[in-house]
């Protein structure tokens, strides 16, 4: 992945704003069920980042959910103003921050390695050549 190593993002209002000077770690698109109602789209676009290289100005709310694909807790940070979700912290991965792919500022360089929860994907979508593809939480 080329990716700069430093990023900045906000939500739609600009009420939430974040920065993060690391690589980050892969992008995943997420075709659960929940990532699909928290992005009301088909799938999420996670960039997964270092949760202590990312600095935060605002503070979003929490909604906590739990994985109706494996039952794994889930926070899901959004803009309390606008309503954008902007990260989403694993419980079984805390030191990891899942920053929302469409909040970023520059979204160049940050091909997907994977699709996961794949199974859910919408029946419209086509597998794409060269991005492996889970039905567990590869995340």
């Amino acid at each position: 992945m080329t990716a700069t190593a430093s990023r900045t993002g906000h939500c739609l209002c600009g009420a939430i704003r974040y920065r993060f000077d690391a690589r980050p770690d892969g992008v995943v698109l997420c075709h659960c069920d929940d990532c699909q109602r928290h992005t009301g789209s088909a799938f999420s676009e996670n960039v997964l980042v270092a949760r202590d290289a990312v600095k935060t100005e605002g503070t979003p709310k929490v909604h906590h959910t739990t994985g109706t694909e494996n039952g794994h807790l889930r926070d899901r940070l959004f803009c309390g103003d606008c309503g954008s979700p902007i990260f989403t912290i694993l419980h079984e991965r805390p030191e990891t921050l899942i920053v929302k792919g469409g909040t970023l500022d520059d979204r160049s360089g940050l091909a997907p390695f994977a699709d996961v929860w794949w199974r859910r994907a919408q029946d419209w979508l086509a597998p794409h050549p060269t991005r492996a593809r889970f039905d567990g939480d590869a995340q």
